[in-house]
């Protein structure tokens, strides 16, 4: 399975089939059919079914999926399970409510640490996780070891966060900031970019599809 090359596209129905199977076993359900997950996600059962036959033979013919083998499956296509640790660096708004809202039910990602530069700011506690100097996030990633940084300062100064968490060894940036940022060679970038999201969900609107 590793060695096929997915696309972004179906990378992100993965993700929702994934969350979805996690909300099934949560309501102790243990077979589903890809009637549900194309209705859970928005896309047509012709879609999944051949999104997971691409991958492999996960459940038998009307009779639907199990549970948590496809969970696990899907989990084993993404990379994510035993997924790398998160840190924040800002802790403004957008840091904090990251913090605040955490990442449960997203397959085992965890928020190990928020870092900012201003020391009025150092210290503060949030959903139990104390504020640290950016002076300490080099220390913290060796800890860690594979860490993504999630990039949430004000505008203007995101390509110098970039540059902390690479030269901390932060394995891959996502960047709340929509400002050009560069990365060397061998770390991944990603954006939060809600704009895209909302041309996309209103392309769907007009040309009346579905995602």
């Amino acid at each position: 399975m590793s060695g096929k090359k997915v696309s972004e596209r179906t990378i992100r129905r993965l993700s929702h089939y994934a969350r979805c199977l996690r909300l099934s076993r949560i309501r102790g359900d243990s077979i589903i059919t890809s009637g549900y997950l194309a209705g859970t996600c928005g896309i047509s059962s012709a879609a999944v079914r051949k999104d997971l036959a691409f991958f492999g033979e996960f459940g038998k013919q009307g009779s639907g999926y199990e549970v948590d083998e496809l969970l696990y499956n899907i989990e084993e296509i993404l990379g994510t399970t035993d997924p790398p640790s998160v840190v924040v660096i800002g802790a403004g708004n957008i840091g904090m409510a990251l913090i605040e809202s955490g990442l449960a039910g997203t397959g085992g990602y965890r928020y190990r640490g928020i870092f900012d530069r201003d020391p009025s700011r150092t210290g503060l506690k949030c959903a139990g996780i104390e504020v640290q100097s950016i002076s300490m996030l080099s220390a913290a990633v060796q800890k860690l070891g594979e860490v993504i940084a999630v990039i949430a300062v004000s505008p203007g100064e995101g390509q110098n966060a970039v540059d902390t968490a690479v030269a901390a060894g932060c394995s891959a940036v996502l960047s709340f900031t929509l400002e050009p940022l560069i990365v060397p060679e061998g770390v991944i970038l990603g954006f939060v970019e809600v704009s895209t999201e909302l041309d996309i969900i209103t392309h769907s609107i007009r040309a009346g599809a579905r995602i």
